[in-house]
């Protein structure tokens, strides 16, 4: 029996047999092509092109789970579909005669080149979306694509020096136990999509090729943070026991669908749920949740070659609206920028793009798409059941220039005769350290206010959550976080209206019962995560998590504060 010490980014465990899969080494020749097969070579092109984005719309279709491997597979289909790409392949055949696959491979190269000259963490990053798309291109254009998964069944566990974030996705068709690669960092976007679909992960597991062998039973244990090779019988049949446990903990989960979320002193704590694209809608409703706390509508501007119409926006915020209804819809106004990126919008290169032109920002510089947006929101609030929140705020001024845009829209449709309820909720997103401090002063000017603890933590602690180097740093219980939410809960309450939570903070079963005690009055969560929230609020109560919140608030250092919450879960 041999241990190997990993970094766990993925909890839960899996009991199987290693399946050790190493992708082939593609060899591209330098060739180059007659001039009367520089039609046929780019017939080729759009062939395989378009072969390979129906592969990636069938993996976003049918195994994305979250939203940030939503964002990572629609980031590879744009890479496919970006004219520059086109572009510059098509140069590359009819101008220089190069071969189909001398073309790719070119442009590609080309691309890394540049990423890797950049001193910039952020796009040295993405290296692995390009090299991943170039993989899966040429392997098709090559026809030497093996089938690595046929191998893989409902026993396996992954052994891999690294693995990409579509073939993640891929894995997942063939129902695996969980995954352990020798590379990898815990916030790569591998890890992100693993966490999204629960298969217990671990990587930077160091010297484990060399250690393992095809067929050895092991067992991947993604809350310790170790893989144990031929695992002895005391050990298997222990760690069946918590296998066994956790299915249990699992189908107790679903009993709770039709529980109310009180604590156990009757406070109510509304529950409701995060969702990225419209086909999320039937998750919100099986679980019953309270309605939509956050409706990105990101995907209307990311995956598309054109801006979206008033009238194609208003289709869907009407049929999310009428499902949901009477339960509330919060829709975001469009947040790209940052890691999120937009063609259609031109947004130029930044050095720094997480404080750079995203959020609201885009929103008042581009008047016209936002009186759109806008106009498409209040128009679907013929229910009365839809508010509409801003991203990125930093003052005041952004939600009063706001609120101006909206009464304009609200006096146009008038004047068209349109049917809607004319008052809508406003809120603020509280995302930087800029509008906790004035979150009094934004409280006055808005119906609610909902915290995102992901870019909160990052502001905060001037930490880029997508720098895995630095991801150490990032830390969601840090003293300065606990009490900038507890500073801007306060605020709002003074001013009477209600505080949300809707980052990756509030779907951590650690932080729960602090955010109660916090005073949070919503939790918005992925729809998975949603009967876990709802189990630690049904089972906590306000005096004790008060009493939390007083002792936390005590403790000097991060390190204290996360032990604290470990052990009292």
């Amino acid at each position: 029996m041999k241990r190997l010490k990993g970094i766990p980014v993925s909890t839960g465990v899996a009991i199987g047999y290693a399946k050790i899969i190493e992708r082939e080494k593609l060899h591209i020749e330098r060739k180059f092509i007659l001039k009367n097969l520089v039609k046929s070579e780019l017939q080729r092109f759009k062939e395989d092109v378009d072969f390979v984005v129906k592969e990636i719309e069938h993996l976003i279709s049918n195994y994305s789970y979250s939203q940030e491997n939503e964002e990572i597979l629609t980031a590879q289909k744009m890479i496919l579909r970006d004219p520059e790409f086109s572009k510059r392949v098509t140069t590359l055949i009819s101008d220089e005669l190069n071969s189909l696959e001398n073309a790719i491979s070119t442009y590609f190269t080309e691309i890394v080149d540049i990423f890797n000259n950049m001193d910039n963490e952020f796009f040295s990053q993405r290296l692995s979306d390009f090299e991943d798309v170039a993989y899966r291109l040429l392997s098709h254009t090559l026809k030497k694509r093996k089938n690595l998964l046929k191998k893989l069944n409902e026993n396996s566990i992954l052994i891999m020096e690294n693995i990409t974030p579509s073939f993640v996705t891929r894995v997942f068709e063939k129902k695996i136990q969980g995954l352990c690669t020798e590379k990898g960092s815990k916030n790569s976007h591998s890890s992100i999509i693993a966490r999204s679909m629960n298969l217990p992960m671990l990587v930077s597991t160091m010297e484990l090729l060399e250690n393992i062998e095809e067929n050895q039973q092991v067992i991947v244990d993604g809350n310790n943070g170790e893989i144990i090779i031929s695992p002895t019988k005391s050990i298997l049949v222990r760690y069946e026991k918590i296998l066994k446990q956790e299915k249990i903990e699992k189908e107790k989960l679903q009993e709770l669908i039709d529980v109310e979320s009180k604590t156990l002193d009757n406070r109510k704590i509304k529950l409701m749920s995060n969702i990225e694209i419209p086909e999320e809608i039937d998750q919100v409703l099986k679980y019953r949740s309270e309605g939509i706390g956050l409706f990105r509508t990101e995907f209307l501007f990311i995956d598309c070659d054109e801006l979206p119409t008033e009238e194609e926006q208003y289709k869907i915020y009407i049929e999310i609206a009428e499902k949901c209804n009477p339960e509330p819809v919060i829709i975001r106004t469009i947040d790209v920028g940052g890691d999120k990126f937009s063609r259609i919008l031109n947004i130029a290169h930044e050095e720094n793009p997480n404080l750079g032109w995203r959020g609201i920002r885009i929103s008042l510089e581009n008047i016209s798409i936002f009186r759109q947006q806008i106009r498409a929101i209040l128009r679907a609030n013929v229910k009365g059941n839809v508010k509409i929140m801003f991203p990125m705020v930093s003052c005041v001024e952004e939600i009063i220039q706001a609120k101006k845009i909206i009464e304009e829209c609200n006096k146009d449709l008038k004047k068209e005769k349109v049917k809607y309820v004319e008052d809508i909720e406003i809120g603020a997103m509280i995302e930087i350290p800029s509008a906790v401090i004035t979150s009094d002063i934004l409280a006055e000017e808005c119906d609610f206010l909902s915290i995102g603890t992901n870019d909160l933590v990052q502001y905060i602690l001037a930490v880029d959550r997508d720098n895995e180097s630095i991801s150490e740093y990032y830390k969601p219980c840090h003293p300065s976080v606990i009490r900038s939410i507890k500073l801007t809960v306060d605020n709002a309450h003074k001013k009477g209206i209600e505080v949300a939570i809707c980052g990756e903070m509030a779907s951590e079963k650690i932080f729960v019962k602090l955010l109660v005690g916090l005073g949070i009055d919503e939790f918005s969560v992925s729809p998975g995560r949603l009967l876990m929230v709802k189990n630690e609020i049904i089972n906590c109560d306000m005096k004790n998590a008060e009493m939390l919140v007083d002792e936390v608030l005590k403790i000097n250092t991060y390190e204290e504060i996360y032990q604290l919450l470990v052990n009292l879960g």
